[in-house]
């Protein structure tokens, strides 16, 4: 510790003696869902939170005020660039201090234990070691320009399924292993200012009142000396939670904390001296991000700083893997191709985002074709869904709804009170509306009513659908007409309400080019309100594939973008299975036997069972892309960007290879019972070929590995290793150099071999370059449930290289003593 840091905490001790037991534990709760309590006895501000992991929501969904959207977590991860993050994190930080944010509540490092987590999208990956490098150089970026960053959810929160209630049963040496090591790199190297506490137990204590995990090590082993915050209602317990180690209960102002604590104080059940620790915690975080003695501003900038759409384009362009190119259709040759078949379900309503708490309002619509046709303007592009997959009628293409009142492309947004009160009375500029807990425009009071309103002008004659989607009684009008009236109610996660909500359905023949005025009502009967409006020609799959088909027959080449529909992946719920939802596997297998060059995108978070895999040209996995899907998709396409991702967790041939499939509690319990097995671990212990495995990609050139070498090998050290490569191809391109470590004398419970570093390079045509890397003496390894310590396993090590976990070329033996 050094005399500067002994100084400040110095002087937040005096700080806290300052108040009173009353002062300092109405800190300790938050004044709302976002907010902290200012304190002007010892210069404390207002601090200001926000969701973050993709994107600085602010504190509610606001249209003037849009956000920058970014490839979601585990696209971030599959660049493996460190660099890169620690930069992409800078410039959201920098956003996020514009927009009066004071901390992010990102990164989330949990593990992706099974491909079926509704919310694995949100996380970095399977593996330990590549989620704490992306993790510490998230949390950097972040905290260096100022704004706090939150790593979440501590611990073993990586399913959805029964989230706030189960109790995951897990070794210590597992967890030690396998599920802690990013949360302790995140405090170790990183200095993160905040962890979050989840909502499930582990062995036994909800992770809000666990003291083992929280007082034992987070605050006592690992020496955190930053605030432990609970996820939003987690804490279920007011003496308990306080005297584990949380430091901060959210939301406010209501609570088990808030006047309880100041009672169990004064009962003798939590030592006012914890309490003093608590506040010097919220304190240190104030004078971290600047809330202390005013030092900056809490109101947000006049001038929004979005993160630049040129860097954040490059960045998602580097995130897509392709997965498969065997004919070398790509890149694409602009000049020789005349026309392309922009065919899919997602590349007329891409996903650029999961569900649940990391979605925003980004700056524009992604517009999938008008890309294309912007990088290829010689090209006939056409574009077509190929079939329907969302259980939500889509919201039309952009321009196709207008508000009725100012002509803006939207629609108009009408809020009323229960009195009949208009409130709010503007354009919007998305079929879709969102409100969160607390925020200005109040349509939560019961009676409360919201309104859409927009002109609608159809491409097509025919038969059309109207969908309103929402939590209440909703009702559907046409040029003054009620369609359809219905109640509709939700019982579930309150986050799938808003990424799955129930929906009422209207069907009117309509004109093609004569505009027709229609408006949905909700009258919201929950905390968390959205209503969404959506229209589309009834149409059937079986005409839609057809109409892909032909077009993919007259063109050049076929782009079918595919992949989870609108809901499929979100907090709140995992999904039932791995297959792609609707009619896209016949959408595929159609498109390639109409055209040989059928180029395939896959739009999702999570994998999914690709059936075709071999009957195409080329796949590309392309995340949810966030904002810059469109033009970061035509320049890996063409290859203005090389798309040189990296798979960051394992992709299934079938469920049941899966080594962790469905995590399903049973009577409130989740046992870990696969142990370290996790994602490629599972697969090479088992011999079980996925059908891409961990750290695949090709990228748009090709790599010889010539040599690796190693430097002395100690115990307790780490170990330095140069792989030097080679690019074989014809043009520039980047490799991520790959080092698994195998250990001697392996357990049949343990992995057969574990990522131990890793390094992009960049090399031209037929140029070598030298990867330099540093395996960490933890890799050679492992904890020792019965001494409760770390212990060198001596031995023979085998240190492998390659382009993946199954395309390892190059090995060499290390003596560790």
């Amino acid at each position: 510790m050094t005399s500067a840091t002994v100084g400040s905490r110095s002087d937040e001790s005096r700080l806290v003696a300052r108040l009173s037991l009353e002062q300092k534990v109405r800190l300790l709760t938050g004044s709302d869902s976002w907010s902290l309590y200012p304190e002007s006895a010892v210069g404390l501000r207002r601090l200001v939170m926000s969701d973050g992991p993709a994107g600085v929501r602010g504190t509610h969904f606001d249209a003037s005020d849009p956000s920058s959207s970014l490839p979601c977590p585990v696209a971030i991860a599959a660049t493996w660039d460190v660099e890169l993050v620690e930069r992409l994190a800078a410039a959201l930080g920098r956003e996020a201090r514009s927009k009066g944010i004071d901390v992010i509540l990102a990164p989330t490092i949990n593990i992706i234990r099974t491909p079926l987590s509704g919310r694995g999208f949100e996380c970095f990956s399977e593996d330990p070691l590549l989620t704490s490098r992306i993790a510490v150089a998230y949390v950097r970026g972040v905290q260096s320009v100022g704004v706090g960053a939150t790593a979440k959810h501590f611990v073993a929160n990586d399913s959805e399924t029964e989230r706030r209630t189960y109790d995951a049963r897990i070794t210590e040496q597992v967890l030690r292993e396998v599920y802690l090591p990013p949360f302790e790199a995140c405090v170790l190297e990183a200095d993160v200012y905040l962890v979050m506490a989840a909502y499930n137990s582990v062995n036994g204590a909800t992770m809000t009142a666990n003291e083992p995990l929280l007082h034992g090590l987070l605050k006592g082993e690992w020496a955190f000396d930053g605030l432990v915050v609970s996820d939003w209602s987690a804490t279920t317990s007011t003496a308990p939670s306080a005297r584990a180690g949380l430091d901060l209960v959210m939301p406010g102002p209501d609570g088990p904390w808030a006047g309880h604590l100041v009672e169990a104080v004064r009962a003798g059940e939590v030592a006012e001296s914890a309490i003093d620790d608590k506040v010097a915690r919220l304190l240190r975080l104030g004078r971290r991000v600047g809330a202390l003695n005013g030092s900056i501003d809490a109101l947000p900038s006049p001038e929004r700083e979005l993160v630049d759409p040129a860097f954040l384009r490059e960045v998602t362009a580097r995130s897509f893997v392709v997965l498969t190119n065997p004919r070398g259709v790509l890149p694409l040759k602009a000049a020789n191709v005349r026309s392309v078949a922009l065919i899919g379900p997602n590349a007329v309503d891409p996903q650029t985002q999961g569900g649940g708490s990391v979605r925003v309002l980004p700056p524009d619509h992604v517009d999938v074709a008008a890309s294309v046709r912007a990088a290829m303007p010689r090209a006939d592009v056409t574009a077509s869904a190929g079939c329907v997959i969302s259980s939500t009628v889509a919201a039309p293409r952009p321009g196709a709804l207008r508000d009725p009142v100012s002509g803006r492309p939207g629609v108009r947004l009408v809020i009323r009170s229960a009195d009949g009160e208009t409130v709010y009375d503007a354009p919007f500029p998305r079929s879709v509306a969102t409100w969160w807990d607390g925020l200005p425009l109040s349509v939560h009071e019961p009676g409360a009513e919201v309104h859409m309103l927009a002109q609608y002008t159809p491409d097509a004659d025919g038969p059309h659908v109207i969908g309103a989607a929402g939590v209440g009684a909703l009702r559907i009008s046409s040029n003054g007409k009620v369609l359809a009236e219905a109640t509709r109610g939700f019982e579930r996660d309150v986050v799938e309400a808003l990424s799955l909500p129930p929906e009422l359905r209207a069907s009117m023949p309509l004109e093609a080019g004569r505009d027709v005025e229609v408006e949905v009502e909700l009258v919201p009967d929950q905390r968390f309100v959205t209503l969404r409006l959506g229209i589309a020609p009834d149409v059937s799959d079986d005409e839609l594939i057809e109409q892909a088909a032909r077009s993919a027959s007259d063109a050049d080449i076929a782009v079918v973008v595919i992949g989870s529909a609108d809901g499929t992946e979100s907090e709140g719920y995992d999904r039932r299975d791995l297959a792609l939802p609707g009619r896209q596997d016949e959408l595929v297998t159609r498109v390639a036997a109409a055209n040989p060059n059928t180029i395939v995108v896959v739009n999702s978070g999570m994998p999914v069972l690709m059936p075709w895999a071999d009957h195409v040209a080329a796949i590309i996995q392309a995340w949810f892309a966030g904002q810059e899907f469109g033009g970061a998709l035509s320049d890996a396409l063409l290859g203005v960007i090389e798309p040189s991702g990296r798979l960051p967790l394992s992709m299934p041939r079938n469920e049941a290879d899966s080594p962790v499939l469905h995590a399903l509690p049973s009577e409130g319990e989740l046992p870990y019972s696969e142990g370290q097995l996790v994602g490629y671990r599972g697969y090479d212990r088992a011999g079980v070929e996925p059908l891409f495995p961990f750290g695949h990609g090709l990228g748009y050139t090709t790599w010889d590995y010539e040599s690796i070498t190693a430097g002395a090998a100690q115990a307790g050290q780490d170990v330095e290793i140069n792989v030097v490569v080679r690019n074989t191809g014809g043009r520039a391109g980047r490799e991520v150099v790959q080092v698994y470590v195998e250990a001697p004398d392996v357990d049949p419970a343990d992995p057969l071999r574990t990522l131990g570093a890793f390094a992009v390079v960049d090399a031209g045509a037929g140029q070598p370059v030298e990867a330099r890397m540093t395996i960490p003496a933890r890799a050679f390894m492992r904890f020792d449930e019965s001494s409760s310590g770390w212990e060198t396993r001596a031995g023979t090590y085998t240190i492998r290289a390659g382009r993946s976990s199954r395309d390892l070329r190059l090995n060499l033996r290390v003596e560790v003593g």
